[in-house]
């Protein structure tokens, strides 16, 4: 009985070792399209339903080890004293980011520059910040959120376009979208788009008075692809990124048919150098 016990143990052990590979290979392949999208790109009323679709691309974040040990007590600390330094009086020098800021700033340098930030929560992510008198913007946007995290340095910023009164086939907003696209494409290339269309019920002739009941995808700006965006019902954004920056743009619609689109940044290096802080902890 005991060898039986034996035997089946060291089974699982040897699976559990062959799942592990497998998933570091995919983690390793698929590192880009797990990083960007979050929730915050899709549409706050029907951010469940993106959820399933979206969490599959680019949804990551740096990592919160919540391991006790002394050493991570210790780099812990280190942390949050590096976090009530003196902040430098400027940004020089730093690698640029949207809008006029810089990534891995702290709280501190960027309220120096003179922007104004309000803290507010969003699911998932830590200490963020709406933003304005941003050193450069433009009023294309209604809000800018920044998130600092519990590091304290600037890896991600979202922003959130202007409510348009728009059509049913919400041409505005698409206009809006097909802009950007070319500019986030020629600025950090490896532009990708993904479309998951609505299908409906259509039914065919077959003659002699019979008809075939054939499921059809709907096309993007189609005479309803305004409430279908509203609905949850189709989803259309877009990822673009450069090995430093990565950006996703998406379009949407609010419970009131104001359709915006959402332009969401994270610093790849930034999460990276983190994944690779939580490593050596381990």
């Amino acid at each position: 009985m005991n060898n039986k016990f034996c035997v089946i143990g060291l089974a699982t052990v040897l699976i559990g070792i062959g799942a592990h590979k497998l998933s570091a290979q995919n983690a390793t392949t698929n590192f880009y399209d797990t990083m960007l999208i979050s929730d915050e790109i899709k549409t706050e009323e029907n951010a469940e339903s993106a959820k399933d679709s979206a969490s599959q691309l680019l949804n990551s974040r740096p990592q919160e080890i919540k391991v006790e040990s002394p050493l991570l007590r210790s780099h812990q600390r280190k942390i949050r004293q590096n976090a009530k330094s003196p902040a430098p009086k400027t940004l020089e020098g730093k690698n640029p980011a949207p809008f006029g800021l810089s990534w891995g700033a702290s709280y501190d340098e960027v309220k120096n520059e003179g922007v104004i930030l309000n803290s507010i929560e969003q699911k998932d992510y830590i200490n963020n910040f709406s933003a304005t008198h941003l050193p450069k913007n433009i009023n294309l946007f209604r809000e800018i959120v920044l998130t600092f995290g519990i590091e304290n340095e600037l890896w991600r910023i979202i922003a959130y376009g202007n409510f348009l009164d728009d059509t049913p086939s919400a041409e505005k907003v698409l206009s809006l979208y097909n802009q950007y696209y070319k500019l986030l494409e020629k600025k950090y290339g490896n532009a990708q788009q993904f479309y998951t269309p609505n299908v409906i019920n259509v039914d065919q002739p077959l003659g002699n008075g019979k008809t075939e009941t054939i499921q059809q995808e709907q096309a993007i700006g189609n005479p309803n692809f305004l409430k279908e965006l509203q609905n949850g019902q189709a989803f259309l954004y877009a990822t673009f990124e450069n090995g430093q920056v990565g950006a996703a743009l998406s379009v949407n619609v609010d419970g009131q048919g104001k359709s915006y689109i959402t332009i969401e940044y994270k610093n790849l290096t930034i999460m990276k150098a983190r994944e690779q802080q939580a490593l050596d902890v381990l």
